[in-house]
């Protein structure tokens, strides 16, 4: 790959020849993506959030190489400029050693119907029985699509790891590679595997709503990794009890025991990356969104809600649920302002397109009935904007109806400037975490809802700030280096153990 000159921008460079490769991660989306500058020019940006934090940080400090999907039309284009062999990039600060695959057609199969529908769909127990699911074209999207798409992921983690000097650890990450760990194990039976769940995980039961061929499959691939890791430990224990309900393995403490192998099943809390978080806080385009946010605000009480417009997010209950609070004490119409900030998700699903539609209904609703004052819905990217409104909030609102952590809910706690309140789902994976701090709610009852409300709108100061402390002590705990740290330790305790055949 040539040089690139272009001055200020992040800078493809030519692979190194004094670079050894020992740790390897696989992700569906990389550590950098690719966009098109005004000459044409493709220019390389580092992703943001704790995965690109952790893992991309350690790869800074010892050799590696991430190996991820092309997710753009411009990622495709440096795909297919490397075919798939390993080249180094710097982005913002940061440099990877990356293999960037481009997987064709199969792409919208392999992410939107077999990823974001089959799976997250059933991980995030999103499926609306009796209507969906219907099982049709499931088949197809997993064999033709899923299947091969981990296949070739899992071969480019084989072969970066027989480059590598050693016996590389290997770091899988998410839902969309839950077949890969299966092929690595046979490629590299002693390689130290880890695969990392970012959702949430549940019980036999809804597991099954899968063809049993998937079923059986995802199992297997799981379970060929020394450790699984989950964000909370509901859904360490959903794990273990699918594993020995429908694959048969046996239960030992946190492990689970299966074909031969053992493999520890454990949480590891990732919080916030408090550095990212006070870069942005600090931004000019932070400050002039928080001007904004103060004038539209005039003195009243900030209601804010901050989500991807993802079907788990619970969106829509959230809004009736502001709607009643605005119906049983008339007395917030005056005194409250709800800023609702959505980002939009997996629009290429009909499902959320839809859901964003109702949304948005729902939203014009309250501000026909109640004045168009009570309630701003954004609909778009705009961090610092979201920032702004996490920093002066006076109360947070997250009711997903499952999620696998909920970074905003810790987000929030750390930015907050007014000793803010937390409302929280109790089936967010953070709850178990911040329960102390917040008001946990049933994301399925929106008359509590309403009612968690009103309580955090009228809370007295001196329980505001005994919470807020509580809740940015808590928020703090697990920065994305100690979370990889401890998954490190983890697998190496794993592996040990398994060497000892003990």
């Amino acid at each position: 790959m040539r040089e690139e000159t272009r001055p200020n921008a992040a800078t493809p460079v030519a692979v190194g020849d004094s670079m050894e490769h020992g740790l390897i991660a696989a992700s569906n989306r990389g550590p950098v993506s690719w966009r098109r500058a005004d000459d044409g020019e493709l220019v390389p940006e580092r992703g943001a959030g704790g995965l690109v934090t952790a893992l991309g940080g350690a790869l800074q400090d010892e050799p590696g190489t991430w190996v991820s999907v092309a997710m753009s039309e411009e990622d495709r284009e440096v795909a297919v400029r490397h075919d798939g062999e390993p080249f180094e990039v710097k982005a913002n600060g940061s440099r990877f050693r990356l293999r960037l695959l481009d997987v064709g057609d199969r792409f919208e199969d392999y992410y939107n119907t077999a990823s974001n529908r089959l799976l997250w769909f059933t991980l995030h127990e999103l499926w609306a029985a009796p209507y969906e699911p219907s099982g049709i074209g499931w088949p197809a999207a997993y064999r033709d699509a899923y299947a091969p798409v981990n296949d070739r992921v899992a071969r480019a983690v084989i072969d970066a790891a027989r480059e590598s000097d050693g016996e590389p650890e290997i770091y899988l990450q998410d839902y969309h590679l839950c077949l890969a760990g299966g092929l690595v194990r046979k490629a590299l039976p002693d390689a130290p595997l880890l695969h990392y769940l970012h959702t949430p995980w549940v019980g036999p039961r809804y597991l099954r709503r899968l063809p049993d061929r998937m079923v059986h499959d995802i199992l297997d691939g799981l379970l060929s990794a020394d450790v699984v890791g989950f964000s909370s430990p509901l859904w360490s224990e959903s794990f273990r009890r699918c594993a020995r309900d429908l694959a048969g393995a046996t239960i030992d403490g946190e492990a689970v025991l299966w074909d031969g192998r053992r493999t520890a099943v454990r949480h590891f809390t990732l919080g916030i990356d408090e550095t990212a978080l006070e870069a942005v806080a600090g931004d000019e385009a932070t400050r002039r969104a928080g001007e904004e946010h103060d004038r539209e605000l005039d003195g009243r009480r900030l209601l804010v809600r901050v989500d991807r417009t993802d079907l788990s997010k619970n969106i829509l209950r959230g809004l009736q649920a502001y709607r009643l609070l605005l119906e049983r004490h008339p007395d917030h119409q005056e005194r409250v302002w709800h800023y609702v900030h959505l980002n939009p998700s997996r629009q290429g699903v009909p499902q959320y397109r839809e859901y964003l539609g109702a949304c948005r209904a729902e939203a014009e609703r309250i501000r026909e009935r109640f004045g168009a004052h009570t309630l701003s819905l954004f609909v778009g990217d705009d961090y610092p904007r979201a920032v702004a409104a996490l920093q002066r909030f006076d109360v947070l609102f997250a009711n997903p109806s499952v999620d696998g952590m909920n970074l905003v809910a810790k987000e929030g706690s750390v930015l907050n400037e007014r000793n803010g309140v937390l409302v929280l789902s109790r089936h967010a994976g953070a709850a178990s975490l911040l329960a102390e701090g917040a008001l946990l709610v049933n994301p399925y009852d929106v008359e509590s809802q309403a009612e968690a409300l009103h309580r955090a709108l009228t809370m007295d100061d001196e329980e505001r700030a005994s919470r807020a402390q509580v809740l940015q002590q808590q928020a703090r705990l697990g920065t994305p280096h100690e979370w990889f740290a401890a998954q490190r330790d983890a697998l190496r305790q794993a592996v040990e153990a398994r060497d000892r055949g003990t």
